[in-house]
């Protein structure tokens, strides 16, 4: 008796400690993804269900859509499934399908592996065309791969099918991001979700009472569902065949139908479950007006705000490889072959006020960033042309040259300010074309204004603003480069290229200016040559620190750059031995930056390329700097300006280093500033090889050696001041 006894509280005591891990992993909840492609911010936040939800809860953002080799709607929903950029083949070449007896054998034959419920007839196709041509090294079918390998159900519901002179046309692209590495989806249901209407795009639609009860039957066998609402695809796609009243009145239809369905959602769900409301790619209108950030809505506990993540470090903007990434971190996952990060939510009751603001602003820097940077540009460089054509050719021809040349100095010397007045002209926060281009052109007039009456001297006056413009930019990299991202003459967060840090173009700025400001000093004995140590070194953490301006490329450069300018400075004699050692510093530079990165797991570009370089071996340095490569003859062959710059820059290298004649005077009269020279055209040369966009930043240093070159010319040859 007392045995039995025993027996029946020891399994009572096992049942009773068994129930915590049953809870917990039930507290985990579920996913659902819910696409409404080509629905732009403004039509989602339509939608009277989601508004009121919105009211009270959910986390909204502006989800980044750039893919690789090319930027469309299969490309983005396969970088949710890769958490990575990927390349795929054309469209007819991916095909899902339910399985069935004829298929699932073609598919073992094709595949060497048993079908699913779902499954891509043709992966093979995207596989091989990823594989061959892909950029980053990202894999297919990570996300549910990943759920798969840990015993986690996906399903699929819905498609955006089309018909076409009676032929059905096949897009299940939504299946992109369940698939597994070779194209298989658990569960699903995407062949039989529509119904013919005639009323609705190529006479056909969601079938919405079907979805509802397909969506709780899948809900219920599935621990992440993704649903495809194909109609807001459809309706985009078709918008060219109806005029403005019957495309309003589709839209209406099928935007009653979406607001129906996600009720039905909203009451379905658990308190633990996360729900993602997002548009896999903005409408055609949108994208070709510059609006291509598309939205995403997570909804999870009761809080409201505004998603980030460590791929953008910036509040409200995500990329789409983030929410795989946060859909494996949801069930305590990670795949280390995604690169993207899982979502912050930030708390902001005015999150919506604010999404649309930061949008605003964005599409608007967007459309005069070209304008604006080309204007002023040109005007500089305009300038600097013809003063130099007439200080060579005509100086002793030309009459009133000392007006000539003082107008043109002026214009000259704006160079050194532009920089500063781009940087600085985001304090103001605007939002609209015209709110911006003022700000920027008011900060430059009142700047100039400001050189004009305290400084007579020119090269104090281009240094004066040299050590402005590097004083803001270690401070902005600080506080988290907030300046940097919404400076027209940076990166952008629609273009993608780049999110945080200092940007390639200030990157330049920050060799240049930093350099020429300290040779100044130093020549002019304001400063000790130590302290330009300590300012180098300053500077030097600030704009490449990971979880600061993050710029590893810069890292590199800066670093050469410095060094050997301090070298000169300590009238150091450089030889083959020496030449070596300075090689050296961007190595170990990038070295003690690295473990920084990963020590501290500030998730920066620099331990994603570690990561990459763990996971995927050597390649991941090749695809790299091949892709760096690719940009910079791009850049090359899209802005004559900066080619020419550099061409200018690269001829006069022979005279800064070899100075003769006129420029032995200017060398003898400012020994520091020319061994500036040398440094900034060294560290150019280096920012060519080891930056994406190298040759952007070889550009903007080269400013802070043309400028100061011609106008301390003009001076000798004209105005007899040296």
């Amino acid at each position: 008796m007392k045995k039995k006894i025993v027996s029946l509280l020891t399994i009572l005591m096992i049942l009773i400690s068994s129930v915590p891990s049953i809870c917990f992993a039930d507290d985990k909840g579920k996913a659902i993804v819910i696409d409404l492609n080509r629905t732009g911010l403004e039509d989602m936040l339509s939608i009277d269900s989601l508004s009121k939800k919105m009211e009270k809860e959910g986390y909204i953002g502006l989800m980044n859509i750039r893919g690789d080799r090319g930027t469309d709607d299969r490309r983005s929903y396969a970088a949710v499934g890769a958490g990575g950029k990927v390349t795929l083949p054309n469209q007819n070449l991916i095909n899902f399908e339910e399985v069935n007896k004829g298929n699932a054998k073609a598919y073992k034959a094709e595949t060497g592996h048993n079908p699913k419920k779902i499954n891509d007839m043709t992966i093979n196709h995207s596989l091989s065309e990823n594989l061959e041509n892909g950029s980053y090294g990202s894999v297919l079918g990570s996300l549910g791969q990943t759920l798969s390998n840990h015993k986690l159900r996906a399903s699929v519901i819905g498609n955006a099918d089309r018909v076409n002179n009676g032929e059905l046309i096949k897009n299940r692209n939504i299946a992109l991001m369940a698939m597994d590495n070779i194209g298989r989806v658990d569960d699903g249901n995407v062949d039989n979700i529509n119904i013919k209407d005639n009323t609705m795009p190529y006479g056909i639609r969601t079938d919405y009472d079907k979805l509802k009860s397909e969506t709780k039957k899948f809900y219920d066998n599935s621990d992440v569902l993704f649903v495809e609402l194909g109609d807001t695809y459809r309706l985009d796609d078709y918008k060219n065949y109806l005029n403005e009243k019957t495309y309003n009145n589709m839209k209406k239809n099928i935007y009653k139908n979406i607001d129906d369905y996600l009720q039905e959602v909203f009451k379905m769900v658990d308190e633990n479950d996360t729900i993602y409301i997002m548009s896999a790619f903005p409408s055609k209108e949108d994208y070709k007006n510059q609006k291509r950030l598309s939205p995403v809505i997570k909804f999870e506990g009761s809080q409201k705000g505004v998603l980030k993540s460590a791929t953008t470090r910036r509040e409200g903007v995500v990329g789409n490889l983030d929410i795989g990434v946060d859909i494996l971190a949801k069930f305590g996952l990670k795949n280390e072959k995604m690169v993207g990060r899982a979502f912050e939510e930030v708390n902001k009751e005015d999150n919506i006020s604010f999404i649309n603001h930061e949008f605003d602003k964005m599409v608007s820097m967007l459309g005069v960033r070209t304008p604006i940077v080309n204007t002023t540009v040109g005007i500089v460089a305009a300038a600097w042309i013809i003063c130099t054509v007439l200080l060579i050719f005509f100086r002793k021809k030309l009459p009133k040259k000392e007006l000539v040349f003082s107008i043109l100095k002026e214009f000259i010397k704006l160079g050194v300010v532009i920089p500063l007045a781009f940087i600085v002209s985001p304090i103001f926060n605007f939002a609209t074309p015209t709110s911006i281009t003022l700000g920027i052109f008011g900060t430059l007039l009142v700047l100039y204004l400001i050189g004009k009456i305290f400084f007579k001297d020119d090269i104090k006056y281009m240094a004066f603003f040299s050590i402005i413009t590097i004083i803001v930019i270690v401070v902005d990299s600080i506080f988290g480069t907030h300046l940097m991202q919404n400076n027209i003459m940076s990166y952008d967060a629609i273009i993608g290229a780049r999110y945080y840090g200092v940007g390639n173009e200030y990157e330049g700025i920050t060799i240049g200016c930093a350099i020429f400001a300290m040779s100044v000093l130093v020549n002019y004995k304001k400063i000790h040559k130590w302290i330009a140590v300590v300012a180098s070194l300053i500077i030097l953490i600030t704009s490449a620190y990971p979880s600061m301006g993050a710029n590893v490329g810069g890292a590199i450069s800066e670093s050469v750059a410095y060094t050997l300018f301090l070298l000169l400075a300590f009238d150091v004699k450089m030889d083959l031995k020496k030449s070596i050692l300075l090689s050296l510093v961007p190595v170990m530079i990038v070295c003690i930056f690295a473990a920084l990165d990963v020590v501290s797991k500030s998730q920066s570009h620099l331990s994603g390329f570690v990561n990459q370089i763990s996971v995927n071996g050597p390649i991941a340095i090749i695809q790299t700097f091949t892709r760096k490569i690719q940009m910079n003859v791009d850049i090359a062959t899209s802005n004559i300006l900066i080619v020419v710059a550099l061409v200018v820059a690269g001829y006069m290298t022979k005279f800064i280093f070899k100075p003769a004649n006129h420029f032995k005077k200017l060398s003898e009269k400012y020994p520091y500033i020319f061994k500036g020279f040398v440094a900034t055209t060294v560290g150019c040369i280096v920012t060519l090889i080891f930056n994406d966009s190298g040759i952007v930043a070889a550009g903007t240093a080269s400013i802070y050696i043309l400028i100061p070159i011609l106008v301390m010319s003009v001076n000798m040859m004209i105005f007899d001041k040296e």
